[in-house]
């Protein structure tokens, strides 16, 4: 194995700019963590390079010795400002980036697009969560957390690299309507239910965290939906209430 000491090393310099978003979507790469989460992801093949610490060589390679990628030791101090966790298992890999271009996604599927969600827990849930439930992308509108995030990746753990994942505009949105009634949760609508038949090809609308659905998309909903609740219950929590409202859609598992 290689090993890097020094942080001038250019390479170390490079991984350390996929911290910044901006250099993510610039060299379509990312950092990923966890040594659970970075077997699922290797077995999607975007495992570029393995990363790790110089203190838990031993432990990282009865985890992952069957890797099939290249890995590099880094000093300890050096592998510590590559993390993002306060405990690190000793390990990250370098991997290719896993948002599609939404021009490669069908027109017909079950979607979810998530308008302005900004907690990144959140949003990695959900996309958890459509892998769970059938669903075939995830759809992530203007304002929306970055899916690359750390908090966002450790919360889909490997969802990310296997469900479809594309930022899109809104005139790009509305292109699935021909094909895909629009659904969106509004505490003013009818009740989902899990004796109704939903089909195969829709897009649920969820809304920002504070402020719901944008004005602009709640006037192409066709359909308003809410989850029956207990009356002193007024909200849940959004990852929580998308993933409801995501099995309701796909038939409650039947």
């Amino acid at each position: 194995m290689k090993r890097i000491d020094s942080a001038a090393n250019a390479r170390y310099k490079a991984w350390k700019k996929l911290k910044d978003k901006k250099y993510r979507e610039r060299y379509r790469k990312l950092l990923v963590e966890g040594l659970v989460v970075i077997s699922e992801v290797a077995r999607e093949g975007y495992v570029e390079e393995l990363l790790i610490d110089a203190e838990k060589i031993g432990v990282v390679e009865e985890a992952l010795g069957v890797l099939d990628a290249p890995a590099t030791v880094l000093r300890h101090d050096l592998f510590v400002a590559l993390t993002s966790t306060e405990s690190s298992q000793g390990a990250i890999a370098v991997c290719r980036h896993f948002l599609r271009d939404v021009r490669d996604l069908p027109k017909r599927g079950r979607y979810l697009y998530v308008d302005g969600i900004r907690d990144p827990g959140n949003l990695g849930g959900m996309i958890r969560s459509a892998e769970a439930f059938y669903f075939d992308g995830v759809l992530l509108g203007p304002g929306t957390v970055d899916s690359a995030n750390d908090k966002c990746i450790r919360a889909s753990m490997a969802s990310a690299f296997r469900v479809p994942v594309a930022v899109v505009k809104d005139e790009e949105l509305l292109a699935f309507k021909a094909t895909c009634p629009f659904y969106g949760l509004d505490i003013q609508g009818e009740n989902l239910s899990l004796s109704d038949r939903y089909g195969d090809a829709l897009v649920l609308i969820v809304g920002n965290e504070a402020h719901g659905i944008r004005e602009e998309l709640l006037e192409r909903i066709d359909y308003k939906l809410r989850i029956p609740m207990k009356e002193t219950i007024d909200s849940l929590n959004a990852n929580v209430a998308t993933s409801i409202a995501m099995f309701a859609l796909q038939g409650g598992g039947q």
